[in-house]
C-alpha cells in the first residue's frame, strides 16, 4: 500500500501525537508512584500494564491507518514520547512533587502529629495497666494454700 507524501506526513504527525499521548499515560503512572510508595512487585505490574496499553495503542494505530508497521511511524512515536517526557512531562512531575510535598505538610503531617499526641497521652495508662497485669500474673502463679 503506497501513500502520497502528504498522507505520510499526516501519518507521521499523528504518530508523534500518539507518542505524546503514550508519554502522558507514562506520566500518570509516575504520578501514582510519587503519591504512593510501591514495592518492586507492584512497580513491575504497573510496568506490564503500561507496556500492554502502549502496545495496544501502537497496534491499533498501525493497523488502523497503514496496515503495517512502518519505520517513520515508530520514529514519530518515539520522537513524541521523548519530546513530551523531557519537556512537559518533567515539568509536570516537578510541579506534582512540590504539590504533594505541600499537601503532606498541610494535611498528613498534622494528622500524624495528632495521632502522636493521642499516643503520648494514652501511653501512660497502658504502661500502668501493663504493670498491674504483670503483678496480678505473678500473684496468680503462686500455688494456693490448702487448709485441711
Amino acid at each position: 500500500m503506497s501513500f502520497s507524501l502528504e498522507a505520510e506526513t499526516q501519518i507521521y504527525l499523528l504518530s508523534v501525537l500518539l507518542g505524546v499521548g503514550i508519554g502522558i499515560v507514562y506520566d500518570l503512572f509516575r504520578a501514582v508512584r510519587i503519591m504512593f510508595r510501591h514495592k518492586n512487585a507492584v512497580v513491575f505490574a504497573e510496568d506490564i500494564v503500561f507496556c500492554a496499553l502502549a502496545g495496544f495503542a501502537v497496534f491499533t494505530f498501525v493497523t488502523g491507518l497503514t496496515g503495517k508497521l512502518r519505520v517513520f511511524t515508530v520514529v514519530g512515536m518515539a520522537a513524541g514520547f521523548v519530546l513530551e517526557h523531557f519537556s512537559v512531562g518533567n515539568l509536570a512531575m516537578f510541579v506534582f512533587r512540590k504539590l504533594m510535598a505541600v499537601l503532606k505538610r498541610l494535611f498528613v503531617a498534622p494528622i500524624f502529629g495528632l495521632i502522636h499526641k493521642i499516643g503520648q497521652k494514652t501511653k501512660l495508662s497502658f504502661v500502668k495497666s501493663h504493670i498491674i497485669l504483670n503483678k496480678n500474673k505473678k500473684i496468680s502463679q503462686k500455688p494456693l494454700k490448702v487448709d485441711f
